[in-house]
């Protein structure tokens, strides 16, 4: 989620529209299926087509999240899917294991009712899902309380809302969510972060170092009035977004991945100092297993900064960096529009649907450069533009959506929607932009195109339609929010 230069709320989700499908290709390790691919076990070195036989005929994939060694996927019938590595229940299948060799085929995960499902995450071992209603749905591992159940023990192994602590009141709809290594990290239409599960390095900014198994609402000083409109998590600590572009870190910092300027863990949010980014304001974030990357607005900068092992930060060379720096070479004059980490690699989409890949992981490894990204050209992603990607914070392997080159003008990654912003009674500056954020992050029609978001309402429109029937400012691909 990042806030255009006019103020205007936008959230940016990797989700495209039934009307123009995409190719969905993997690359990296693929030891429990989870690239869809029969040989399971086998590295994938360059970028490799997935069989679409598991899909009802005529539907096509349009939004990917990569978790630990999993991969979720949400098609145009409305349905999410998982596949991959379930030791934990992560799959959501209401088992736990890997026996069943059915688990290396994407199959629907149930129990969301009638709710939409409008942004997924996932990390190390758990999901997340999130409703236009503004629900939250967690499932997997819960041994540190990731799930948000109120107990940190064992496996949730069907999706089952989160309920309790601060999303215990029916008013509080959350409109994103982050999933990291044991902990999960929560927005609220109120412009509220709320956090739980696993906590030993602080990680969930609560201002202990006690794992919290039930969702708690940050209360921090730093985060007053600050607006926060996005975030990530890593292996074991989280970036936050305000809506004006700053920064704040919490959690474990041993390699330099909160970019505070020194190795010293906190376990509440500090702010990062923005001259490391040039003075320009934040559009997002993305967290690897150690390390973070940033995008600037406007410009589409990159920074990262964090552990470098295997060049993982793009900065040319293997060693930690301790504050954000911008990264080097051809991506270094490329405006990016959408960017993921794994455990040890790098992804950037650029605006004109390239994929620069810099770090290594088990089939995605930058041979010799030490860290200087270079572009993705081979294999499935040959001939073709990149239009979402997915990477996920201890996972090795990544997975893209492409297609052919597009013949008009003004292609743009990122679907993204701006959204209403709600009446609301006088209340600071700052809150008031965070409460803008609704739960409704993309309603889609019955075929798939792109609706106006908000508070539910507004005039459906078709992908690209900008008309001034209503103020929910619904853009469709091509729209400039970063």
């Amino acid at each position: 989620m990042v806030a255009k230069n006019d103020g205007t709320l936008v959230i940016v989700i990797l989700r495209l529209t039934a009307i123009d499908p995409m190719a969905l290709s993997f690359i990296g390790s693929n030891w429990s299926g989870h690239c869809i691919l029969p040989d399971a076990g086998v590295a994938i070195a360059v970028p490799t087509a997935a069989p679409v036989d598991w899909l009802p005929d005529g539907k096509c994939v349009l939004m990917v999240v990569v978790g630990g060694a999993f991969t979720q996927l949400i098609a145009d019938d409305n349905l999410l899917y998982t596949v991959g590595n379930n030791a934990h229940g992560q799959l959501g299948r209401g088992h736990v294991g890997n026996s069943d060799p059915d688990n290396r085929v994407p199959r629907p995960v149930t129990g969301f009712g009638l709710e939409r499902i409008t942004q997924i995450a996932a990390g190390d071992s758990h999901c997340a899902a999130v409703t236009e209603g503004g629900k939250l749905f967690l499932w997997g591992l819960n041994a540190s309380g990731q799930c948000g159940t109120g107990v940190a023990s064992g496996h949730v192994i069907t999706a089952s809302r989160c309920d309790s602590g601060a999303l215990a009141d029916a008013d509080v709809r959350v409109v994103y969510v982050a999933c990291g290594g044991i902990h999960t990290v929560a927005l609220a239409s109120d412009g509220g972060v709320i956090a739980f599960g696993g906590n030993t390095f602080g990680q969930l900014g609560t201002g202990s170092n006690d794992d919290t198994p039930t969702p708690e609402r940050l209360s921090c000083a730093a985060l007053v009035g600050a607006g926060i409109v996005g975030c990530a998590a890593g292996g074991n600590f989280t970036q936050l977004v305000s809506d004006d572009g700053r920064v704040y870190a919490v959690g474990l910092n041993v390699c330099g991945q909160l970019g505070t300027g020194d190795m010293t863990s906190v376990n509440t949010p500090t702010a990062i100092d923005a001259a490391h980014f040039g003075g320009a304001p934040v559009a997002a974030v993305a967290c690897g297993y150690c390390h973070t990357l940033a995008i600037t607005r406007g410009e589409g900068r990159v920074f990262c900064w964090g552990r470098g092992t295997h060049g993982a930060t793009g900065l040319g060379h293997t060693g930690d960096a301790a504050t954000p720096r911008p990264v080097v070479g051809a991506l270094a004059d490329a405006r990016v529009v959408r960017m993921c980490a794994g455990n040890s690699h790098s992804c950037a989409l650029t605006e004109d649907g390239r994929v620069f890949v810099f770090g290594s992981g088990v089939g995605i490894t930058v041979a010799g450069n030490h860290g200087t990204p270079q572009v993705l050209q081979e294999g499935a992603l040959a001939g073709t533009t990149v239009r979402a990607l997915g990477a996920g914070c201890r996972g090795t392997h990544a997975a893209f959506l492409a297609g052919p080159p597009p013949t008009a003008p003004g292609f743009e990654a990122p679907l993204a929607y701006a959204l209403q912003k709600k009446p609301a009674p006088k209340v600071p500056k700052h809150a008031a932009a965070a409460a803008a954020v609704v739960a409704a992050a993309a309603a889609q029609s019955s075929g798939g195109g792109a609706a106006s978001a908000g508070s539910g309402q507004g005039t459906k429109r078709k992908r690209g339609d900008q008309s001034d029937d209503d103020d929910s400012g619904a853009h469709g691909e091509g729209s400039n929010d970063l």
